[in-house]
């Protein structure tokens, strides 16, 4: 009997030791164990004229006053897309910029009713807006908008 004891000691002790284990884990880089994270919840794919896109939402003051500033660089074929609560007629800047964007200035509807192309962080500290009130505004990289022959009046699907 006490040989009996001692392996059901060892598996006690070894399954509290995993336990133990596991929740260090967790505890150290943030998983979750019982409830799948969402890491793309701030991310979302649209799409302009059959040319798909990986942006970043900004739909929160603070996002949207950091933007893309101090980054060295934003990948191909992706973005940032502000989102507002209702129209408005926001106003850009390029502080702490490192490269250029095109700005594509969306209505309520996901139509394109404006295009900043190529707009450089040397801009600063002018301010860029559109002419009418916008729901979304998407940053691009400069000349994407050319290469992609995107313009005023196409359709962005699959906004947020």
């Amino acid at each position: 009997m006490p040989s009996m004891f001692k392996n059901i000691f060892f598996i006690i002790f070894a399954a509290a030791l995993a336990l133990i284990v596991s929740l260090s884990i967790v505890e150290n880089y943030g998983l979750n164990l019982f409830e799948k994270k969402n890491e793309s919840a701030d991310k979302k794919i649209i799409v302009i004229n059959n040319k798909k896109l990986e942006v970043e939402v900004a739909d929160e003051p603070q996002k949207q006053f950091q933007g893309l500033a101090g980054r060295d660089s934003l990948g191909k074929n992706k973005g940032m897309l502000f989102v507002f609560p209702q129209p408005t007629s926001p106003g850009f800047w390029m502080k702490n910029m490192k490269f250029s964007l095109d700005l594509i200035w969306i209505d309520g509807h996901g139509k394109i009713i404006h295009i900043s192309k190529d707009i450089s962080p040397d801009t600063y500290p002018q301010i860029i807006s559109s002419s009418s009130p916008v729901k979304y505004v998407l940053e691009v990289n400069g000349g994407w908008t050319d290469r992609n022959k995107i313009k005023i009046g196409d359709i962005v699907m699959s906004l947020y």
